[in-house]
């Protein structure tokens, strides 16, 4: 493989002919035949953002449906020690995907969207399981309720990587921009337990309740903001949670959240709860001041497709993207 900056060079060896054609033909064949090897080489455009002089690993690999080109790249990490200490926790959920808090600053991301593809999946997953019970097994209806599942198993894993990319990325920014050197992340693992029937408080969790947190990709958005944090020079740290959302800064106390706020009701203040909880999380390994916050920022992940120029599309549009569509005759005669 030659890489230069414009174009990638793949070595590849021809024999002359198609091996489907040549085993189909009618006339006898001679197994001893010999053909000639012919190297040629395949030229692919570079896309690539970084220089590839320092690359690591390259491959080609073949995933949803065609030919991607992964390679490594030695990125040097940044140097903080220059910077004061500043720390920063986060905590993971549900209906917001990642809440970062700093001592005077937090950002809360949304997650939103990873539910309802979450949640999308699993309902059309079950609905294909009931249809494939009542068909004979490899029979035509069958294959095509089995191919639809892949489809939509590969739909949904594609968008939820990028959503998860999306909102790690505008974690990562936050940290970057607010210079934080340490990073506390919530570790969730094990909420699971007790859902389906807890002895000591005699109750079940609901159905619902249960697929969500079945659905829910904690793991690897703790991943992604791991490795990401790490090559920006922050110092990442990992503790358990456990009613990091109920303990209250301000009278030391443990309080019941209502809802999205936590209010105290000893100093009548109030805050967001996921907030409070990444800012207890942070407490947990490091000292950190009580102070009201300046700003809580809300965000969504940004779709970054809608913001591209025509031009930049056709460049990296994927190879089964279809045509854009000509607008009908009546919405054009409008």
């Amino acid at each position: 493989m030659d890489i230069t900056k414009d174009t990638i060079s793949i070595k590849k060896a021809s024999y002359g002919f198609s091996l489907p054609e040549w085993l189909t033909k009618k006339k006898k064949k001679n197994w001893k035949e010999k053909f000639p090897k012919k190297n040629e080489a395949i030229l692919l455009p570079n896309l690539s953002e970084e220089p590839l002089d320092e690359c690591n690993y390259a491959e080609i690999v073949w995933r949803d449906g065609a030919y991607w080109f992964c390679y490594t790249v030695q990125v040097p990490e940044r140097d903080l020690s220059s910077f004061d200490k500043k720390v920063a926790g986060a905590d993971l959920g549900e209906i917001h995907a990642v809440a970062v808090a700093t001592e005077n600053k937090a950002l809360l991301v949304s997650g939103r969207a990873m539910c309802s593809i979450s949640q999308f999946r699993a309902k059309v997953l079950a609905e294909l399981s009931k249809k494939m019970s009542r068909c004979k097994k490899g029979s035509n209806q069958w294959k095509k309720y089995k191919q639809a599942k892949h489809r939509i198993r590969q739909t949904s894993k594609n968008q939820l990587k990028e959503l998860e990319h999306k909102i790690t990325k505008e974690v990562v920014s936050f940290l970057v921009e607010e210079q934080v050197t340490h990073f506390v992340i919530g570790h969730a693992s094990g909420i699971e337990k007790w859902t389906k029937k807890n002895e000591k408080k005699k109750q079940k969790t609901s159905k619902v309740r249960r697929q969500q947190l079945s659905l829910w990709n904690q793991g690897k958005m703790k991943q992604k903001l791991t490795y990401k944090a790490a090559l920006m020079g922050i110092k990442v740290e990992a503790t358990e949670e456990s009613y990091t959302s109920q303990d209250c800064p301000f009278c030391n106390g443990r309080h019941q959240a209502k809802g999205r706020h936590f209010i105290c009701s000893v100093h009548k203040t109030e805050i967001h709860r996921d907030v409070n909880g990444a800012q207890n999380i942070a407490r947990k390994k490091h000292t950190m001041a009580v102070q009201p916050l300046h700003s809580v920022l809300f965000k969504q992940p940004i779709w970054y497709k809608r913001f591209l120029s025509e031009e930049i599309r056709q460049k990296t549009k994927h190879p089964k993207d279809k045509p854009k569509k000509e607008p009908s005759i009546a919405s054009r005669m409008a």
